[in-house]
C-alpha cells in the first residue's frame, strides 16, 4: 500500500478489502470517490457495476510479469536488471530525475526494486496501463517538479526512502550528495537565487564538515529550508531560537563566516520549523 496513504485511509481500504473481499487498488478508488467512507463506498461497490475489480489490474499484471528477474523465486518483485530494462522502455535514464518520479509512482521499496502491488496501485490510482502512457506521466510531473511543490515534496521526500539501504536508518554523505543534486537541480527545483548558488554552497559544507550520514529528520528539513532561502536568502528567518538541526545551524554560520563575511545576512526572529 503506497506511504502517501495517512493512518486513517489505511484503516479504512483494509476494512474496504476486509467488507467487500475487493482488491486494495480498487478500494482506494472507490474509498477515494467517497471521501473515505466506508460504507458509502461499500454500497457503490455492491451496487453498482462500477464497483467491480478494474480490469486495468489484469493488463497491469501482466505488463508487471514482462520485467521480473527471478519468477520462480520472486514473482511479485522486480529487481535491479527488470527496473532497468522496464526503465530503458519508458525512455527514462536511471540518473535522471524522471527514474525518482516513476519510484515515487510505484512506491519503489528500493533502489531498483518494484514490488506488484506497488506497480499495480501506483498505475491503476493514475487509471495508466500502458508503458507509452506511464511516460507521459512522468514527463508532465518531471516538468512540474519546479512549480508544483506537492509533487516535488512526494518525490523528495520517497527518495530518503529509496536511497536506504536495507535495514538503514541513514544514508551515507556521498549518496545524500548524489541524489540532492538530482533533486535541486534543473528542470526540477533549482536551489538557487540571483546571489546565492545555495545547493553549491550546501554540497560544499557538508563535505567540508565530513557529515557522516544524513538521517530521515535532516533530509526533510532541507527541504524546507532550502523553500525558506528561496523566499528570503538574507537568512533573516533563521534564529539560534529556531528547532533547525544542529548541522543546517552550522551551514548559516558557515555561509555568514565563509561566503558573506561582514555582510550580516540573518539571525532574525525566525519561528521554529515544523516538518510533517
Amino acid at each position: 500500500m503506497p506511504a502517501a496513504y495517512n493512518s486513517q485511509q489505511k484503516a479504512a481500504i483494509n476494512e474496504f478489502v476486509t467488507v467487500t473481499q475487493s482488491d486494495k487498488s480498487t478500494a482506494a478508488k472507490i474509498l477515494k470517490q467517497h471521501n473515505w467512507n466506508v460504507s458509502a463506498a461499500a454500497n457503490t461497490f455492491f451496487t453498482n457495476s462500477s464497483g467491480a475489480p478494474n480490469p486495468m489490474r489484469n493488463t497491469l499484471s501482466k505488463l508487471f510479469d514482462k520485467y521480473r528477474d527471478d519468477v520462480v523465486n520472486e514473482p511479485d518483485e522486480i529487481n535491479i536488471n527488470g527496473t532497468s530494462n522496464l526503465l530503458g522502455d519508458l525512455q527514462i535514464p536511471l540518473d535522471d530525475v524522471g527514474a525518482l518520479i516513476f519510484s515515487e509512482i510505484v512506491q519503489s521499496p528500493s533502489l531498483g526494486r518494484i514490488t506488484r502491488d506497488g506497480f499495480i496501485e501506483g498505475w491503476t490510482e493514475q487509471s495508466i496501463d500502458t508503458t507509452p502512457r506511464m511516460r507521459n506521466v512522468i514527463l508532465q510531473r518531471k516538468s512540474a517538479l519546479a512549480q508544483d511543490k506537492s509533487v516535488f515534496k512526494s518525490v523528495y521526500n520517497h527518495t530518503f526512502t529509496l536511497a536506504l539501504a536495507q535495514g538503514a536508518k541513514t544514508l551515507p554523505l556521498e549518496m545524500a550528495i548524489e541524489f540532492w543534486r538530482m533533486v535541486f537541480s534543473p528542470p526540477s527545483f533549482d536551489w538557487r537565487t540571483s546571489n546565492s548558488p545555495w545547493l553549491d554552497w550546501w554540497l560544499e559544507f557538508q563535505q567540508a564538515k565530513k557529515t557522516k550520514a544524513v538521517n530521515k529528520d535532516l533530509w526533510k528539513q532541507t527541504l524546507t529550508f532550502a523553500e525558506e532561502t528561496m523566499k528570503d536568502d538574507t537568512l533573516s528567518f533563521w534564529s539560534e531560537e529556531s528547532s533547525w538541526p544542529s548541522v543546517i545551524d552550522e551551514f548559516v554560520e558557515w555561509v555568514k563566516t565563509e561566503k558573506r563575511p561582514g555582510g550580516g545576512g540573518g539571525g532574525g526572529g525566525g519561528e521554529a520549523m515544523e516538518v510533517e
